[in-house]
């Protein structure tokens, strides 16, 4: 048999309200995408998000979802993970002298500004 069918969408994290923060927890390196949507190319990342003014209710074991966004603040995430574009239109992930696990497993905050801008928080 071939592949299933599948129809509707995987859940994207909602924006973050301005003047608040979510939490998240990002998933697999590997799964780092730049995509192209109806509103341009965003950067993808799956991620398990912790908290967030937007939801109701958050089990505590989190929601798995995406998080697209074509903010500096993610632009950023990616390119401290990925070099540019080889040759070959791929993205190739950057080698590291030290163990960047604890950095990536880390619970990431992402602020929102009064006057809409993104910055991300990764704690050492």
């Amino acid at each position: 048999m071939g592949e299933s069918l599948t129809f509707g969408v995987e859940p994207n994290m909602r924006e973050v309200p301005p003047g608040q923060s979510a939490t998240f927890n990002v998933g697999k390196v590997e799964e780092w995408n730049v995509i192209e949507t109806e509103w341009g190319m965003k950067y993808s990342f799956p991620i398990i998000l912790l908290s967030h003014p937007s939801y109701d209710s958050i089990p505590k074991k989190g929601i798995e979802m995406k998080w697209q966004s074509k903010s500096k603040s993610a632009e950023g995430l990616f390119f401290w993970m990925y070099n540019d574009l080889n040759d070959d239109d791929e993205y190739i992930m950057k080698v590291f002298d030290h163990d960047m696990s604890k950095s990536l497993n880390s619970k990431m905050v992402l602020h929102r500004f009064e006057t809409g801008t993104y910055m991300l928080e990764i704690p050492q």
